[in-house]
């Protein structure tokens, strides 16, 4: 299979119904698009088609975890995935890719398979959290790096703050404000 071929799916030769498929998603997905906070992947796609002769309909379910830097210590840390989606394509005159609205896109009826892999790059960033933060263990503590923590509250305490030198020319005009 190559490698522009690896996350498509041709539905021209099959019957009408329900047809079921599995992905392995890689970091070689990351790679082909912009940029994004995820730094490693390693999930499996389940899905499910339905062909009819007007539309396609796909139920996608990923279960695996991606690999995501912590905002907090910057270690790299995995984050379980477990969602799904849903993805409703129409046949029309012209290929148009605007899926984001009502998880439907229109398909040119020339076309005879679909490429999911900007579809899988999307579901997966939109699973990424706003605070990327490592998880607690089972006790409730942090499992960020230690070090790097006392690191950020040592200073964050104040206990290795430097005065600040000003010129004694400046001081006296903050005399002004009182």
């Amino acid at each position: 299979m190559k490698k522009e071929d690896k996350y498509n799916i041709s539905f021209s030769g099959l019957s009408e119904g329900k047809h079921h498929f599995q992905f392995k998603i890689l970091k070689d997905v990351l790679n082909s698009f912009e940029l994004t906070d995820i730094n490693d992947v390693d999930i499996v796609a389940n899905i499910e088609m339905i062909k009819s002769s007007g539309y396609l309909s796909f139920d996608f379910n990923f279960k695996g975890k991606i690999n995501l830097q912590c905002d907090r210590c910057l270690d790299y840390f995995d984050y379980d995935l477990d969602f799904s989606n849903k993805l409703y394509i129409n046949f029309g005159e012209e290929t148009s890719d605007l899926s984001d609205v009502d998880e439907q896109m229109v398909l040119s009826r020339k076309e005879d398979k679909i490429d999911l892999a900007k579809h899988f790059y999307d579901y997966i960033n939109l699973q990424v959290p706003l605070k990327k933060i490592h998880p607690d263990d089972e006790y409730g503590n942090s499992t960020c790096n230690h070090e790097m923590i006392d690191k950020l509250e040592k200073y964050l305490s104040g206990d290795e703050q430097e005065e600040v030198k000003t010129d004694p020319r400046w001081d006296k005009l903050k005399n002004l404000y009182n």
